[in-house]
């Protein structure tokens, strides 16, 4: 008979603490009910270490809604007012409460001078609360403008009821039609 080697009971028995052999498994094989020796690289937020879930086709999930997010967009023009006008609404359709909004971007544009403003709305009970997160202006020399705002973060956790994000303008010295786009970024809030 063949000299057998000796295995190593690298592997232990939680309840009872005793040495145990890793066993061989092989790809294709049932994991069900099986024991080994699985080699953890994997943890969830609290540290613990897990395995990593698969889909139904055994491909490892990915998310990417940190990365990407989803785009969120409106245009829309009216024909100019010395008050105070909503030219683009992203609206409860669109805006969530416990989201983050951020990667603002707007391409507005007048022939007069205008100040611009990106307000989310909080609607508290049918009290609206409006909070300026931007603004700017466009005038003589510089009828559009096209901005970026990256750093710029909304977090509506804590919001109630209808929540709106929208762009207005406001001509101040003559009314002229004005036009703008409002568009930013949807991601999970942390």
């Amino acid at each position: 008979m063949a000299d057998l080697r000796e295995v190593f009971p690298i592997l232990s028995d939680s309840a009872t603490g005793a040495g145990e052999a890793a066993i061989s498994r092989v790809e294709g094989e049932a994991a069900a009910g099986q024991e080994g020796l699985i080699g953890f690289s994997f943890k969830d937020a609290s540290g613990n270490v897990v395995l990593p879930s698969l889909t139904s086709e055994g491909k490892i999930l990915v998310d990417t809604e940190g990365f990407g997010g989803v785009c969120k967009s409106d245009y829309g023009s009216n024909a100019g007012s010395l008050s105070v006008t909503t030219i683009a609404t992203l609206d409860e359709t669109v805006i969530s409460v416990s989201k983050v909004y951020e990667k603002f971007e707007v391409l507005v544009s007048c022939m007069r001078d205008t100040l611009w403003e990106i307000v989310y709305i909080d609607d508290t009970n049918g009290t609206p609360v409006l909070t300026v997160i931007a603004a700017f202006l466009t005038g003589p020399g510089q009828f559009t403008v096209i901005g970026k705002i990256d750093c710029l973060e909304l977090d509506t956790t804590g919001g109630t009821d209808d929540q709106n994000i929208i762009l207005r303008a406001t001509n101040l010295d003559k009314a002229s039609t004005t036009r703008g786009l409002l568009a930013c970024k949807e991601r999970a809030s942390t």
